[in-house]
């Protein structure tokens, strides 16, 4: 009998420890916020900071020892990092490998921009799957979103209806504050996004008259506000924010720019009345603030990523800040 009772008792006490708390190694700072929102129980490490590059990132010894221990390991893929390679073969975690259930490329199925037909350091730096930023247009993080929660559902199979449920909230979150309640509720967030990547929205809310309706970061937003960017990483912002590009203060991506360019793009800036000239937190300013002198503009130090400025602290606060400070 005590025996028994002592069985059951290690049963019960067995049964009512806590699972074991997911492990979760996100390359960068937007995805360790969608990663925290979808499962807020795990441990979320993430590598890079939005203070920084992310293609320059250094897989040291105490990085891979993070991501020895992983059951996700979750990256954006598309060339962005450029070290992730080496720094799963340091880390000898065969679980978290791509093609295994520990994986997760977050862009998997994001519509690319920029992919180059041709690949030559002539034309700066390139990546051959397109332009890998595609977190900058905010209907993109819920594809990632899925992708991670399909990722943290194979690894933890027991909740991974919690996890779809959570993507599925993000997602219309993303909605309402895209376009505003108002107009999600009576449209519905799939029939506006659909509308969107046709680039048909506008047009479609003027002739049913319903733009006094449109609220959220589109409502708040210019529309085809003339911009300048240091560096060529904000198409898909570019696009979902109908900007007007005026041009890059880099010659090419990752090439400092000649001075015929830098007289071409003032001449441009001038003809244009272009006022705003967006330099990403991790570069340098000092060209941009000599155009800007030049051409009566303002330069805007905008992050590249969340944690980039001091406001910008989470997904939905980077997407404020950006609209805030480069389309007011």
């Amino acid at each position: 009998m005590k025996l028994r009772i002592l069985l059951t008792t290690l049963f019960l006490a067995f049964i009512s420890m806590p699972a074991h708390a997911l492990d979760v190694v996100c390359t960068l700072p937007w995805l360790g916020d969608i990663t925290k929102q979808l499962a807020p129980d795990a441990t979320v490490i993430v590598l890079a900071k939005g203070t920084e590059d992310p293609h320059f990132l250094s897989p040291t010894p105490a990085l891979m020892s993070q991501v020895s221990k992983a059951d996700l390991y979750v990256e954006n893929g598309l060339s962005l990092e450029m070290w992730s390679e080496r720094l799963l073969d340091g880390a000898g975690n065969p679980k978290i490998r791509s093609g295994q259930p520990g994986y997760v490329k977050a862009t998997e199925g994001v519509p690319r921009l920029e992919i180059p037909t041709e690949l030559t350091r002539a034309k700066g730096d390139l990546h051959p799957d397109g332009n890998p930023h595609v977190w900058t247009d905010p209907l993109n993080a819920p594809i990632a979103a899925d992708n991670i929660a399909k990722g943290l559902g194979r690894v933890d199979p027991a909740n991974a209806a919690a996890y779809t449920a959570r993507a599925q909230a993000f997602r219309q979150e993303i909605y309402e504050r895209m376009w505003g309640k108002d107009l999600v509720g009576f449209l519905g967030g799939t029939s506006l996004e659909k509308l969107a990547r046709a680039g048909k929205l506008m047009d479609f809310l003027q002739a049913k008259g319903l733009t006094s309706r449109l609220g959220g970061w589109a409502g708040r937003a210019a529309q085809g506000k003339e911009l300048v960017f240091y560096h060529q990483s904000w198409p898909y912002f570019i696009e979902r924010f109908d900007v007007k590009l005026v041009g890059t203060v880099e010659d090419r991506p990752g090439v400092s720019p000649s001075a015929a360019h830098k007289d071409e793009l003032a001449g441009a800036m001038k003809a244009a009345d272009c006022k705003t000239i967006g330099v990403t937190s991790y570069y340098s300013d000092r060209i941009a603030q000599a155009l800007a002198s030049s051409t009566g503009a303002t330069v805007v130090i905008i992050p590249g990523d969340v944690g980039g400025v001091p406001s910008a602290d989470a997904y939905f606060s980077f997407i404020d800040t950006l609209v805030d400070g480069l389309l007011k």
